[in-house]
């Protein structure tokens, strides 16, 4: 325990780096091991933050910025897999958090099954796996695009509940002095899908990040104002919103399969080359 609280009193003051844990803080080691259900908070129709212990109460998950994990339910009647990214800070002890969308299906799926679990359920959990490494101050390698260099500038568009995707990258960045510059365009349907909007606009604020929110929906809120664009996206928010193409610049991008084939047409239309689909 003195070692743990030693090893985040290091990351605080920055005498360590803060992008990556040493390994024997490290709680995944890429074996099967279990993970309890905490607590879980619904945010609206379909998505649910989901906070999970690690039987190991005094390390760290051991993902980086980038990575994700795996669950399975042992008690499932179907065997299924399912792959999360930790949107908790990667020096988190003892503790991850997971945003979970439950998808409607008629058949038995794993991503709705979770968030009917109560408090004290146990899960298998695996990994880390990796989508993308950020090594810090703008260095970024994603191995399946042979990507791996500095960066001053990163655009992020994300879709509703895949925000989830980047949102450890945007954290850390905007608290660890990281002058890595920011641009997100957040797309859903309605505002109700715009998730952790409270840490994103306090980034914003606090001018640690540049971001847009968009609805697709064109109709106002009831009882909500919005002042973001609306409708469908086009080149033209992806010009206004992101940072310009150039050599200097990465545009990440996630959500569904047809949203991130739709916007990487746009990108490419609008002159981007250095395009990442996670």
């Amino acid at each position: 325990m003195f070692q743990s609280l030693l090893y985040q009193f290091k990351l605080r003051f920055k005498m360590i780096n803060q992008f990556d844990i040493k390994q024997e803080f490290k709680f995944l080691n890429n074996t099967q091991q279990y993970c309890t259900l905490h607590s879980k908070q619904q945010l609206n129709q379909s998505t649910y933050l989901m906070k999970f212990a690690i039987s190991q109460q005094d390390k760290c998950l051991g993902t980086r910025i980038g990575q994700y994990i795996s669950l399975n339910d042992p008690k499932f009647d179907i065997n299924t897999t399912r792959y999360y990214c930790p949107i908790s800070r990667i020096d988190d002890v003892g503790m991850f958090d997971l945003l979970v969308h439950a998808i409607q299906a008629e058949n038995k799926n794993f991503s709705t099954h979770i968030t009917t679990l109560n408090d004290g359920h146990i899960l298998n959990i695996n990994g880390p796996f990796t989508n993308y490494l950020y090594h810090g101050y703008g260095s970024i390698e994603i191995p399946k695009d042979n990507i791996n260099q500095n960066y001053k500038y990163i655009g992020i568009v994300a879709e509703s509940s895949a925000i989830a995707a980047f949102f450890q990258l945007i954290e850390g960045i905007a608290t660890n002095g990281d002058n890595t510059h920011i641009g997100l365009l957040y797309v859903a349907d309605t505002i109700d899908e715009l998730v952790l909007m409270e840490e994103l606009i306090w980034y914003v604020e606090e001018k640690k990040i540049n971001a847009t929110f968009m609805l697709r929906n064109e109709q106002d809120p009831i009882g909500k104002v919005f002042s973001g664009p609306k409708g469908q996206l086009k080149p033209i928010y992806l010009e206004q919103y992101l940072p310009q193409p150039n050599d200097q610049t990465l545009i990440l991008v996630c959500g569904s399969r047809a949203f991130k084939k739709e916007t990487k047409q746009q990108l490419e239309y609008i002159h981007h080359q250095n395009i990442a689909i996670i």
